[in-house]
């Protein structure tokens, strides 16, 4: 069984394998699905183009608008989401170090 990151009160964290810092959130409302996503430095440009052509069917790309004011709210991107969105697109987030237990 493996740890829980350290968490806020924003949803943010850290992983517990390879300690990324990490947005967590329900984004959803009828039918919700728990993303959780890199979390880059604001400044960091990550466009919808690649972002879309790295995803797969069980990983899907989310939007991150950072609002100036309010917590991040993840969003939902689907076909007619426009290519020259200004915001971060990002993927589920994947470990890059080996778990350090067996077990």
């Amino acid at each position: 069984m493996s740890g829980r990151g350290a968490r806020t009160g924003d949803g943010t964290s850290r992983c517990p394998s390879c300690s990324a810092p990490l947005l967590i959130q329900w984004v959803g409302n009828t039918a919700a699905l728990q993303a959780r996503v890199d979390l880059l430095p604001p400044d960091e440009p990550r466009p919808y183009g690649p972002a879309a052509a790295a995803s797969t069917p069980h990983n899907l790309v989310w939007c991150l608008p950072r609002p100036r004011h309010g917590p991040l709210r993840l969003r939902w991107t689907t076909g007619r989401h426009p290519p020259d969105c200004p915001h971060q697109h990002l993927l589920t987030h994947h470990c890059t170090t080996a778990p350090s237990t067996l077990f």
